[in-house]
């Protein structure tokens, strides 16, 4: 029986093991980070969340260097939740959401 991503995700949790990185993106290789400091205090605090919850299976750099719909952010954000290893719980996804959807309106990307 072949051993599916999920099993291996699990296996890995059990032993211990560092959750596995997601395969490069095109994105990946961009900037890592992006000046927040005009933004509200809130919405700084997100970022932060934003950068050390994504920063677990990808370089952070994928999500400063999408430019994304809110809409799409949203679909984004519901498939991150579901990946094993994630670290994210629905709160935290709704906050990086807040976040992303910010961002998203002030790009003018809606």
């Amino acid at each position: 029986m072949p051993v599916t991503f999920a099993a291996t995700a699990v296996l890995g949790l059990l032993l211990g093991a560092e959750p596995e990185k997601a395969p490069p993106d095109p994105r990946d290789f961009g900037p890592g980070t992006m000046d927040v400091s005009g933004y509200p205090e809130e919405h700084q605090r997100k970022y932060d969340l934003l950068i050390s919850k994504c920063n677990k299976c990808h370089p952070a750099a994928r999500a400063v260097n999408s430019h994304f719909s809110s809409q799409q952010w949203k679909r984004y954000m519901k498939k991150m939740l579901r990946r094993p290893n994630s670290g994210i719980n629905e709160e935290q996804a709704q906050r990086i959401y807040e976040f992303l959807k910010f961002r998203a309106e002030k790009e003018g990307l809606g």
